[in-house]
């Protein structure tokens, strides 16, 4: 997972957990450590983000901008208006949206760059995502179920250079890593009852 992806995720849980402290090593495997407030639990509390689910939330964005395919979903606490910031491929354009995270609505959508002007891991990452069937919402809707919890983040990474869905569920009162491979939802259905998240960390607030 990249750094701005870490950075974005302890954001949000300082947000939704109350957190006096949050320390996250950037270094693989992933563990996110977080120190909770004591009965913060999964509540938002007094934080400005409006319950609901993350595959809501990209499928909201995704019937808004018709024909897109969300790839990115991330938290931005910087700011007075904390909000997700929601990336999506269509017609070979890459798309940001931004959603206030109080109110789920969405604030902009914008077209930032041709799809061609994308190097490296990201041009792999796109190209192997349009050739998955697999949806992030699906993705996200999996790892809310397994966590269970919120989806604070989610997006695309390789490991053991296959494509993988990363998503972060706040659970427990702390932040679960959890990692969906699309090539073991086609083999053993696509109904999330059958399926088994590929890995799963979770770090307990101490």
């Amino acid at each position: 997972m990249s750094a701005r992806i870490v950075l974005s995720v302890l954001a949000a849980a300082s947000l939704l957990l109350g957190l006096t402290s949050a320390v996250q090593s950037a270094r693989e495997p992933h563990e996110l450590d977080v120190g909770a407030t004591p009965g913060s639990g999964d509540e938002a509390g007094s934080a400005p983000i409006a319950a609901g689910s993350g595959a809501d939330l990209v499928r909201m964005v995704e019937t808004s901008l018709t024909g897109a395919r969300v790839y990115d979903l991330s938290f931005n606490g910087d700011g007075a208006a904390p909000a997700f910031e929601v990336k999506s491929y269509r017609d070979d354009k890459i798309w940001n949206t931004v959603v206030d995270a109080a109110t789920r609505r969405i604030v902009r959508s914008a077209m930032v760059m041709p799809a061609s002007d994308l190097h490296g891991e990201d041009q792999r990452s796109i190209d192997e995502f349009r050739r998955s069937n697999m949806a992030l919402a699906e993705a996200i809707e999996i790892a809310e179920k397994y966590g269970p919890g919120r989806a604070i983040s989610a997006g695309l990474h390789h490991t053991g250079g296959k494509l993988v869905f990363v998503v972060v569920v706040v659970s427990g009162g702390a932040l679960k890593e959890i990692v969906i491979r699309p090539e073991s939802l086609k083999r053993r259905g696509r109904r999330g009852t059958e399926y088994q998240p590929a890995d799963s960390v979770s770090r307990a607030p101490s």
